[in-house]
């Protein structure tokens, strides 16, 4: 169920969501970005950036 914020196929939330789990950073990393390359709207891509510029932020160590 959503919240408030952030709708269930959000990418923020989705990717919030498996770091809060415990997965990897680099294995979110690298499947945020696969999704983003799966992306065909212009808008779910930007969000996808934006989602993955969180993780990068969060864990400096990683490159996209």
């Amino acid at each position: 169920m959503a919240d408030e914020f952030f709708e269930d196929d959000d990418p923020y939330f989705l990717v919030s969501d498996r770091l809060d789990a415990g997965e990897a950073p680099g294995k979110v990393h690298a499947w945020a970005a696969k999704q983003r390359r799966k992306a065909k709207d212009e808008v779910l891509r930007s969000q996808w950036d934006e989602a993955l510029r969180y993780i990068e932020e969060e864990h400096p160590e990683l490159t996209r």
